[in-house]
């Protein structure tokens, strides 16, 4: 697979007030018009086949026969000479954001917990968290001017936490650290580095030992000696005899008299290609084997931060003061013990005793990320703040768009530029040489924020463009074919449809306006995110076909998901590590290569998944403090990234029949969103026959008839249903709120009625209907956003839309106020009145969903790559054709990731039973039949001879 680093050295500086550079003409128009015909080809067709049944089983999986449409399930031509458009050359990539402790604690090696005592009262033990005392001990941790033994001294501004220890026992004592999250594990004849910042007090004289103890007994122990006065790194290695999996600690003992300590780290020798301050090499490994062509990082969430002042710092993660300027330690710049400690967003602020505290040593930096980066062949693509906190989480004040604190964000960008490009005579250039890297690192695209909408980001947003623009001008060989990535929100086009087109409606509006002179001044990429059930992957793999996602600058706001803007899908996930959601994903990646002209990049979300303290699930890679496994899904994203394709080919699906998996069917209920309510004369009519399907009008003393589905105090009073509670267990109960459900799951074409009255609480009802379960349904939420807006959602397997498009209108629930509401299910469209008045009218939108998918593309070695799905649970036979198909070997790789059953997933700490196999097979002609099994990906790398 092609790569691509752009990478050039660079000795302008830049500053907001650019001068001094000659202006260069534009760089050459984004190509937004695709003609018509190239369209007809870029769309997938899905035909039936003409003759027979073709249900059958026709051919040993793995097998190739003769060619024979008759006895096939599906045929598939392919025009070898019908190239439709190049697919960009980074479109399978990976993004890190640490959560689920990702990186400290997971691919940063470093194995002490709380290094430099720099932990708050967030967490268990405050500073002390994650040391205990070894020996008799006195420990004291000292933070500014608070010194009892002299003048306060720490080690620098950013580190200004540390502790003292004082030893009067007449035996080694100290301190203690077993590691994150299940303990420390080192394995036999394994080599640690250990070190540690000491400084003797009151002319301390002993030595210093370093020891390793697995289950309180020392196993390795290194001393060091001549402690001065000053704080100095001392340094030893430790090798342990043996294996431990959770049991081992590094102690600090000293001898008598009393020392302060900062700064105490342990590090494998065996790194990840060997790098001092380096990373976990069993999960690095992991990386390298998605054979990434992009690396996006930091987050995620984790750029925006709780508080703007918790935000991501890039210049923090190499080490800054609080004036923003480098900071020279030991002689030099970024010592990872010069980077302060940042608080994780993922971190949970509620807590003041928290075991398991997120936060953020900086250790691994924008420095290792690029790094990483390199070390993989792979783009480095950052995301920086762009002046605003979380804005689903976040809380406190934001800068202004127009102050001077903003302002620093834009030239915090403009100067990772500089970092990356820069020579040693440029402030940012000569901090990277002065870390060890005299090259500049690959860079081409910078983000800017995450999952931010609205008019505030808008503004800011533009600011930067703004500032980029006017430094491509002034300093082209700096800044030239730099672009950034606009955001388009936290959801999809389908349930964050209003987010997404309002986006692209500000990025037409300002190049109506004149404001920028083509597409890419504003936007290289659009940033999209989505975590969305399966069946919503299988039926979007037409998501960004031209019909939906215009390449036409002039219909980027008229078609489905927007346009012209090439995109970045920056996260996406199907919600399970299950071979049902990876197949899904898998459907879905056959249209990303498909329209690779306009998808650029594309990386699955989150990485890795802790499994002792999981943030978010599911996850690529799971992982403990010793033992790795990849999910099902990794092994969907390895066999399409090692077999990108740079072109596309015209290819044509016969058979794979097209299926409606949407229908309103199901049972009804009642709920309410933080609010206490009851609910009376509740009857369902069939349609068609006028017959009451049930009815209950709440006479009867029972509620035996009715599934409690969440929270809630749910009671039968006076002739009515009450719910008291005017609390719902968001944490618990977010897809359902406080809910009851009631009838048959067969309902369908029915006539639901309900009175209801709100009696306390913030919000209104919401009014469930097509109920197959909690996890799959459909509700009317009336009052919802603080009692502001009626719109219908929809949950799916376990996972809840946003306000529908087109069902949205406002509307306030009044308290002690009887409402008669009404939902009419017919076929595929549902209405809701309130006291008789249409509030609703939606049609459940067309649908797609496939038995097989495919995509047919080449690559620079000249292979013809053939990428099947079945996500069907027997084997599937494909009748190949490859018309004005040149001499190809007669023996193709195969690759394959299959499954015996869709619920299947690997498991950590078990064998793993989903993987990549390969094989070869013989009898490769420009027609012949291939057998693929159950629930599979398959790639048939055709050669050419």
């Amino acid at each position: 697979m092609k790569k691509r680093i752009w990478a050039v050295l660079i000795c302008c500086t830049l500053t907001m007030n650019l001068s001094g550079c000659e202006k260069k003409e534009k760089e050459e128009k984004l190509n937004n018009v695709q003609q018509s015909a190239e369209n007809e080809l870029s769309v997938q067709s899905y035909k039936v086949l003409s003759e027979g049944d073709h249900s059958g089983v026709y051919g040993t999986a793995g097998e190739i026969s003769a060619y024979d449409t008759v006895n096939a399930n599906y045929a598939l031509t392919v025009d070898a000479e019908n190239s439709v458009h190049d697919i960009s050359d980074t479109l399978f990539g990976i993004f890190i954001e640490d959560i689920n402790f990702a990186a400290d604690g997971g691919l940063y090696a470093e194995m002490v917990r709380n290094r430099s005592f720099e932990f708050t009262e967030l967490a268990r033990d405050d500073e002390r968290h994650g040391w205990s005392d070894t020996g008799n001990i006195t420990a004291e941790v000292i933070k500014g001017g608070t010194e009892p033994y002299g003048d306060y001294l720490p080690l620098n501004e950013n580190n200004p936490n540390y502790i003292v220890l004082e030893n009067t026992s007449g035996a080694p004592a100290g301190i203690s650290n077993n590691g994150f999250l299940d303990g420390m594990a080192v394995r036999e004849n394994e080599t640690y580095n250990v070190s540690a910042y000491l400084r003797g007090i009151d002319g301390y004289s002993g030595e210093v030992t370093f020891t390793l103890a697995v289950d309180g007994e020392i196993v390795a122990e290194a001393s060091v000696a001549e402690i001065t006065d000053q704080w100095a790194k001392y340094e030893a290695t430790l090798t342990s005899p043996v294996t431990a999996s959770e049991k081992a600690a590094l102690q600090l003992l000293i001898d008598d008299g009393k020392l302060a300590a900062d700064f105490i780290s342990m590090f494998p020798q065996d790194t990840y290609k060997g790098r001092e301050n380096g990373l976990r090499r069993d999960l690095a490994e992991k990386l390298e084997g998605l054979e990434p062509s992009f690396l996006r990082f930091p987050g995620g969430c984790v750029v925006e931060g709780n508080t703007i002042d918790l935000a991501y710092d890039w210049k923090a993660s190499v080490g800054v003061g609080k004036d923003g300027e480098p900071v020279l330690f030991n002689d030099t710049y970024g010592d990872i013990a010069a980077r302060r400690q940042g608080q994780n967003i993922w971190t949970d602020e509620r807590a003041k005793n928290d075991p398991n505290p997120s936060y953020m040593s900086y250790g691994l930096g924008f420095y290792e990320y690029f790094l990483l980066a390199e070390d993989l062949d792979a783009l480095g693509v950052p995301v920086l703040n762009c002046g605003m906190h979380c804005m689903a989480q976040g809380h406190g004040s934001e800068p202004q768009a127009d102050s001077d604190e903003f302002k620093r964000y834009i030239q915090d960008a403009l100067d990772l530029v500089e970092f990356c490009r820069g020579d040693a005579s440029t402030k940012w250039g000569a901090v990277r040489v002065a870390m060890g890297h005299d090259e500049p690192f690959g860079l081409k695209y910078i983000g800017i924020g995450n999952e931010n909408w609205g008019d505030e980001f808008f503004v800011k947003y533009t600011a930067f463009a703004e500032a980029f623009a006017q430094a491509k001008n002034d300093c082209p060989e700096m800044y030239g074919d730099i672009e950034l990535i606009f955001t388009a929100g936290p959801d999809d086009g389908d349930s964050g449809y209003g987010m997404y087109i309002d986006a692209y409606k500000y990025a037409k509006q300002q190049l109506d306006d004149g404001r920028f002179a083509d597409i890419t001044d504003f936007a290289g990429l659009i940033d999209h995110h989505y975590y969305n059930d399966p069946e919503w992957f299988l039926e979007h793999s037409d998501y960004y076909d031209e019909i939906n996602y215009s390449r036409d600058i002039h219909n980027m706001t008229h078609s489905r998901f927007g346009g012209a803007i090439p995109v970045f899908l920056g996260e996406y996930a199907a919600r399970a590590n299950n071979m049902k959601a990876a197949l899904a994903e898998a459907a879905y990646m056959t249209g990303l290569e498909r329209n690779g002209d306009i998808v650029r990049l594309a990386a699955y979300a989150p990485l890795f998944g802790n499994i002792t303290a999981t943030h978010w699930a599911p996850d690529l890679i799971w992982f403990d403090n010793d033992t790795v496994t990849c999910s099902v899904n990794y092994y969907v994203q390895q066999i399409f990234a090692r077999n990108a394709g740079d072109s596309l080919l015209f290819s044509e699906l016969e058979g794979a029949d097209v299926t409606d998996s949407q229908t309103f069917a199901g049972k009804i209920g009642v709920g309410t969103w933080n609010t206490a309510a009851k609910f009376d004369n509740v009857k369902i009519v069939d349609n068609n026959s006028g017959e009451v399907l049930a009815e209950d009008d709440f006479s009867a003393d029972t509620l035996d008839a009715w599934e409690k589905v969440s929270d809630g105090s749910w009671e039968i009073g006076t002739g009515e249903l009450i719910q008291s509670s005017a609390s719902t267990n968001t944490n618990f109960y977010s897809t359902t709120g406080t809910a009851m459900y009631f009838g048959d799951e067969s309902w369908t074409d029915y006539t639901f009625t309900v009175d209801a009255v709100k009696t306390s609480g913030s919000e209104g009802f919401l009014i469930p209907f097509s109920v197959g379960d909690k996890n799959n349904n459909w509700f009317w939420n009336i009052g919802g956003w603080n009692n502001t807006i009626s719109c219908l959602q929809k949950v799916s397997g376990g996972v809840k839309s946003d306000q529908i498009s087109g069902t949205v209108r406002s509307f306030a629930v009044k308290k002690d106020t009887q409402y008669k509401l009404k939902i009419v299910v017919d076929g595929l469209n549902v209405k809701c009145y309130i006291d008789d008045e249409l509030m609703i009218d939606h049609n459940i939108p067309e649908t797609k969903a496939y038995e097989a998918y495919q995509v047919v593309s080449t690559d620079d070695s000249g292979d013809m790559i053939i990428k099947l799905v079945n996500r069907m649970d027997t084997a599937k036979t494909f009748a190949i054709d490859l018309q004005n198909s040149e001499i190809f070997s007669s023996t193709a790789d195969v690759e394959t990731v299959a499954a015996d059953s869709i619920a299947a997933d690997n498991i950590l700490g078990k064998p793993e039973v989903v993987t990549l196999k390969t094989s070869k097979v013989n009898g490769i002609s420009d027609k012949f039949n291939y057998t693929v099994s159950p629930y599979s990906v398959t790639v048939i790398r055709v050669h050419r001879e």
